[in-house]
C-alpha cells in the first residue's frame, strides 16, 4: 500500500516532532508542526457525509506527536482524519533530498510529460488547469468525476474500467490518496505511458511509487516564510487558486526501479 511505503519513509523525519496548529478550511487544510514544516491538503466535502464529527479529537490536536497523527493517513476513519494524516506526510517530505537528475524541466503538472496530437489523455478528478492545458493539445480530453453523469467528454468514476484504457496519459488528483481510490484505478491505465500524481495533496516521495505505475509527482512545499499567510488563508475559506502564490511547486519523477 502505497501510504504505507510513504508512512515508513517519513517515520525517521516524524521523530520528535509535534504538532503546532491545525487549521481546517472550507476547501483545503494545513498542518503546522512545531519545527515549522507545513503541509496542505484538500478538504473532500462531498465524501464527509452525515458526521457529528469527523475529528473526535478536535480541539486537542496541539502538542501532539506527529508521527501519531501522521499514521491517520492509513487508519483514518473518515476523509477528514486520512487528509490530516496526508498533510502531516506531505509536510516532512525530504524536499532538499530530491534527486534533481529526476526532475522534470517544468514544475507544472501539465508540462511535465510529453503528450502529442494523438494522444488521449484521462484526468481523474476536475484539475482545472491541466484540463485547459491539454484541450487543444491532445486528441481527446476524457474527464472522470465522481458522482457525475456522462456528458460531452465528462464521464463518471463508473466509466474508468471502461475508458482508462484508452489514455495514453493520464492525471490523477492527489486527493484519490485521501478517498482510497488511486490504487483501484491504476491497473486501468494500461496504455498509459506516463501517470501524473497532481495537486497539492500529492506526497513527495517517489520511490514509494515505484512499481505503481505512476511516473511522475506533481505537489508542492510551502516555505515556512508564508506560514501565517497560508494558515490565515485557510482559516478564511481560500482556494488553490488564492493560495498557490504562496507555495513552490515541485515535480519529479518516480524512479522506474529501485536503486541498488
Amino acid at each position: 500500500m502505497i501510504l504505507e511505503r510513504i508512512m515508513q519513509s517519513a517515520s525517521p523525519r516524524l521523530a520528535g516532532k509535534k504538532i503546532r496548529e491545525v487549521r481546517v478550511g472550507l476547501n483545503l487544510l494545513v498542518v503546522d508542526l512545531d519545527d515549522g514544516s507545513l503541509g496542505v491538503t484538500y478538504v473532500l466535502k462531498d465524501d464527509i457525509g452525515h458526521l457529528c464529527s469527523a475529528v473526535p479529537q478536535a480541539g486537542g490536536l496541539s502538542g501532539k506527536a506527529a508521527g501519531d497523527i501522521a499514521e491517520w493517513a492509513v487508519t483514518g476513519k473518515n476523509v477528514i482524519m486520512v487528509a490530516i494524516g496526508l498533510a502531516v506526510l506531505n509536510s516532512v517530505a525530504a524536499f532538499d533530498n530530491l534527486n534533481q537528475a529526476d526532475n522534470t524541466p517544468e514544475a507544472d503538472a501539465a508540462f511535465s510529460v510529453a503528450v502529442t496530437p494523438e494522444d488521449t489523455v484521462g484526468v481523474i478528478g476536475h484539475i482545472g488547469p491541466v484540463i485547459a492545458a491539454m484541450t487543444g493539445k491532445a486528441k481527446r480530453v476524457m474527464v472522470f468525476e465522481r458522482g457525475q453523469k456522462a456528458a460531452g467528454d465528462i464521464y463518471p468514476e463508473e466509466s474508468q474500467a471502461e475508458l482508462l484504457p484508452q489514455c495514453q496519459v493520464v492525471f490523477v488528483s492527489g486527493t484519490s490518496l485521501i478517498n482510497g481510490t488511486l490504487e483501484t484505478l491504476l491497473p486501468n491505465c494500461t496504455a498509459a505511458r506516463d501517470i501524473v500524481l497532481v495537486g497539492s495533496s500529492t506526497p513527495l516521495y517517489p520511490d514509494a511509487f515505484i512499481g505503481s505505475g505512476v511516473t511522475v509527482l506533481a505537489g508542492t512545499k510551502w516555505p515556512q516564510a508564508n506560514r501565517d499567510a497560508v494558515l490565515a488563508g485557510i482559516s478564511q475559506c481560500a482556494g488553490m487558486q488564492q493560495l498557490i502564490r504562496l507555495g513552490q511547486k515541485i515535480t519529479v519523477r518516480v524512479p522506474a526501479r529501485q536503486a541498488p
